[in-house]
């Protein structure tokens, strides 16, 4: 695993390249777990005694800070906020107090009885500090940090408002390993031995060695070598760049075409049910216009029916005044037949002497007649009776027809109703399928940009990666050009010598 240096590029483009990595259908949680993971795996070594931890950004709005995503801590108390006087430790933020918190370091008394430098924090805030989701209490107990914990300011680590952080110890070593020290300290020591005994004149110094002289050449292979390999790794990062930008956007062009395919098919889905809504929709329209026709026959029949009700009506009122008159009729008849009868009685008690078998028989035939008269009337009064019990039952069936025409009348009203809702609420499932496809085309435009951010973010980490190598190049070279000045200085001892 590579070594990181505290400050450099390099520890911003593994942040990035952390975040990058996890996928977008992980929580944010794990997320920010798993970035946090991964940078607390790679160890941190500085030459500088005084640095004894770093802060590096893990969120969003903690990556924008304009003094960039590594916070260094080197005294012994550090107060991050966001009016703080070392302007290195402040957060530009208005959810982030003036003073939010405190991080420092305090040497105490382990289990065994040593001494031993514990990392603790203590929270000043009005919004709160979270130490691993747990949030710290105002001006409460100071809480020990360890390698790896995510510190996260004004909210939650996952959350989009949070500053969030992930603290790494910083181990202090030497620029290059004990064991070369110790060897160089030794080819120091013999040479100055060497020089000592004097194997040689003309140097300002003292007199060179052979010994030194070789030395110089070994040092000088050996720089070549390193140089050599700094090239070699040079190209292999340049090609593996490449393969990586290669990769990256074959992955993105894959993404894109699987997700337009898929919005795709979705939308061809949806059409094809919008095309079915619509047909749907067209049958009910016709079926509404037939229910409409029938409704407008009905109707007609039942102007029709009604108007042949007020004509029975009518007549059965014709009838019956028909009927009044021959009652009356009939009442005149009997009071003049019984006026008759009075006054031909009366002549038949003056002229009873004269002709009684005359009025006798007179009085029967008056009699037979006025039967007849009666049973003729009373067939006349039975046939209007029966005429006008026709003319009911026809007015009830009529009643009964124009009630069984209402009721369908009604019905079809209902079934219209009906049909009106379903049509209706197919229209609302309609708009609701189209505001779901404006939807998923916002969608996939976010995802575009993400896809966007992401290819920009690993493009910047490989100009980083590549700075860094440049810079380590420079480094080599400069070195180099030493060793060749000192290789020329030893040189030109040899020659005066």
């Amino acid at each position: 695993m590579e070594e990181e240096k505290v400050g450099t590029p390099s520890s911003a483009s593994r942040g990035n390249n952390g975040s990058d990595q996890c996928p977008a259908s992980v929580s944010p949680r794990a997320r920010i777990v798993s970035v946090a993971s991964n940078i607390a795996s790679q160890p941190l070594h500085n030459s500088d005694p005084r640095v004894w931890g770093v802060l590096t950004a893990i969120s969003n709005n903690a990556r924008k800070r304009h003094q960039g995503i590594n916070i260094i801590l080197s005294a012994d108390e550090h107060c991050l906020g966001r009016l703080v006087e070392d302007v290195r430790f402040q957060i530009d933020s208005n959810s982030v107090s003036a003073n939010h918190c405190r991080i420092y370091r305090m040497k105490v008394t382990n289990e065994n009885m040593e001494n031993a430098t514990s990392i603790l924090l203590k929270d000043t805030s009005t919004n709160g500090t979270y130490l691993n989701w747990e949030k710290l209490k105002k001006n409460g107990a100071a809480v020990k940090v360890c390698h790896g914990d995510i510190i996260s300011f004004a909210a939650p680590p996952q959350h989009d408002l949070a500053f969030a952080f992930v603290y790494r110890d910083v181990l202090v070593s030497s620029p290059m390993p004990d064991n070369a020290v110790v060897k160089r300290k030794a080819e120091d020591f013999i040479s100055e031995n060497k020089r000592l005994k004097g194997l040689g004149i003309g140097a300002p110094e003292g007199p060179i060695s052979l010994d030194d002289f070789r030395s110089l050449q070994r040092s000088n292979t050996e720089l070549r070598k390193q140089l050599e390999n700094q090239v070699v790794t040079i190209d292999t990062l340049r090609s593996d760049n490449r393969t990586a930008v290669e990769r990256h956007e074959s992955e993105i062009k894959s993404v894109k075409e699987s997700v337009a395919n898929g919005y795709l098919d979705q939308l061809k889905e949806l059409q094809q049910t919008v095309d079915l809504k619509q047909k749907e929709l067209g049958d009910l329209n016709k079926a509404s216009a037939e229910q409409r026709h029938a409704l407008e026959d009905l109707n007609e029949r039942l102007s029709a029916s009604t108007q042949s009700c007020a004509e029975a009506n009518s007549i059965i009122s014709s009838q019956k005044v028909n009927i009044a008159e021959l009652k009356e009729q009939l009442d005149d008849e009997r009071t003049q037949r019984k006026e008759e009868r009075e006054k031909a009685a009366a002549d038949l008690k003056a002229a009873v002497h004269k002709a009684q078998s005359e009025a006798e028989e007179e009085l029967k035939r008056l009699s037979d007649a006025a039967l007849r008269r009666e049973r003729e009337l009373q067939e006349a009064i039975n046939k209007l009776q029966e005429s006008e019990r026709e003319m009911s039952l026809l007015a009830e069936t009529l009643r009964s027809k124009l009630e069984d025409t209402r009721q369908k009348l009604v019905i079809s009203d209902n079934k219209v109703r009906q049909l009106e809702t379903q049509v209706h609420e197919e229209k609302l499932a309609a708009e609701n399928e189209v505001k779901k496809v404006e939807l998923e085309q916002q969608e996939t435009r976010r995802l575009r940009k993400e896809l966007e951010s992401e290819k920009q973010a690993a493009r910047e980490e490989a100009w980083a990666k590549v700075s860094v190598l440049e810079l380590e190049i420079n480094a080599a070279m400069r070195d180099l050009d030493f060793e060749r000045r000192r290789l020329k200085g030893a040189r030109e001892r040899l020659m005066l010598r």
